[in-house]
């Protein structure tokens, strides 16, 4: 099995050869000096591969030959901010942000690879290196990584753009904008069925008793298995290890990491009840969780009465202006009720999972099924499906003003990058 290359190509330069694989072994020398730094022939090597890879050009010697010093200056610019990041001491890297990027990267690769941590441990060996090794040189291209990542977010301002600033960019750049691939615009009708105060209340006692059992000395997971509603209560409540960004409740995740091992929270509210918490363990930026959960959920009726509604609202509405009304009547975010329920246009790939599993078509004028995400209930429908288009001011504006801002912002790192280099050494030895 051969490891793709090209999840690792934004991660680091020093491990680019390694990762490169294949039969072709390099005879490795230097192939640039820059300040205190070096580009190795290997290096530079694989970063040809990876890069005419990328733009889906065959691997040809007539091909590298005409953009080899493209290429070269490529990896002498990031050299460049690198130096220059290393003699600003007011950047620094802290080393659980390196230990935390490590992890999503190996968890990367392998998962793109379909590898357990077994199997990449023998593909490592059979290339003559160890996970270990593996890791340390990852280890050091994702901390010069996030140096220059850094450096460029002291010196290159992502500062938002006026609309005026926005259509500027949007004549000058219209024609060499990339059509969006398939897609859809999508309007939304959700409705937030909120419990009584009466049944928050007695959640709220209910966790309040909990938590005194626990502070008298009662066993967590025996505990989470009496009262706990959570679906793993019958394992004490155990959910095993997570990690930051994995977990849909923002309140549930910081509150975990906050606890060292052994501690137990004190009760804390979510859309879906009240919760205590306990660490077990911490490895690798991740912590091991139970927990105990006391769910506020509406009276049956209530919820019964908006999917009643919500399904009305689904067999009768087969165009957008019908559904926009339903939006105006029923949704109770406020932000929707004032656009008629619009969320925008999306390709195919970004369609929220929900949505995707909600249809078996995506034709013009299809409604979902009633979608619940907690105590909220939701219907999608697609307003406008095409198989190609162009972006526009009037319903892109947020995508133009991000283009916009990375090519300003790529613009002036550019003319910082030349400037820099003619204060540092660079010694090009091809």
């Amino acid at each position: 099995m051969r490891i793709r290359t090209a999840v690792l190509l934004c991660a680091l330069a020093p491990c680019l050869a390694l990762c490169a694989g294949g039969a072709k072994q390099f005879v490795d020398g230097i192939a640039a000096v820059i300040g205190d730094e070096i580009i190795l022939q290997s290096e530079l090597e694989a970063y040809i591969l990876l890069r005419l890879n990328s733009l889906g050009a065959p691997p040809d010697s007539a091909v590298q030959a005409g953009m080899r010093q493209r290429f070269l200056d490529e990896l002498i610019d990031g050299k460049v901010l690198l130096v220059h990041a290393k003699k600003d001491s007011t950047i620094t890297v802290r080393d659980e942000d390196v230990e935390r990027e490590l992890s999503a990267h190996v968890a990367q690769i392998m998962a793109e690879n379909r590898l357990s941590a077994e199997a990449l441990e023998q593909e490592l060996r059979a290339r003559g290196s160890t996970l270990q090794k593996f890791k340390a040189q990852l280890r050091k291209g994702i901390r010069e990584q996030i140096l220059k990542r850094k450096l460029q977010q002291t010196f290159v301002s992502a500062a938002s753009l006026t609309r005026k600033e926005v259509e500027a960019f949007y004549r000058e750049y219209r024609d060499s904008l990339p059509p969006q691939g398939e897609s859809v615009r999508l309007l939304m009708l959700s409705v937030e069925v909120r419990a009584p105060d009466s049944v928050r209340q007695a959640a709220f006692e209910r966790i309040r008793s909990i938590r005194q059992r626990l502070d008298n000395g009662e066993d967590f997971a025996e505990t989470a298995r009496k009262f706990s509603d959570d679906p793993n209560a019958q394992n004490g409540g155990d959910l095993g290890f997570v990690g930051k960004g994995s977990l849909s409740e923002l309140a549930f995740e910081e509150k975990a990491f906050s606890l060292e091992p052994g501690a137990v929270s004190d009760p804390f509210e979510t859309r879906l009840g009240f919760h205590i918490v306990t660490v077990k363990a911490r490895k690798n930026q991740m912590v091991h969780v139970q927990q105990i959960l006391v769910r506020v959920e509406p009276p049956a009726q209530l919820i019964a009465r908006t999917e009643a509604v919500l399904d009305s609202v689904r067999r009768s509405c087969a165009d957008p202006e019908c559904f926009a009304a339903a939006v105006g009547v029923y949704a109770t975010d406020a932000k929707l009720k004032a656009g008629g329920g619009n969320l925008g246009w999306y390709t195919k790939l970004e369609l929220p999972p929900d949505f995707v599993s909600a249809f078996d078509s995506l034709g013009a004028g299809s409604v979902s099924r009633v979608i619940r995400s907690a105590n909220t209930f939701s219907l999608l429908m697609v307003a406008r499906h095409v198989d190609s288009r162009t972006l526009t001011i009037e319903d892109d504006l947020s995508i133009l003003e991000e283009k916009a801002r990375d090519i300003y912002a790529q613009k002036k790192l550019i003319g910082l990058v030349k400037k820099w280099r003619r204060n540092i050494f660079i010694d090009v030895r091809l």
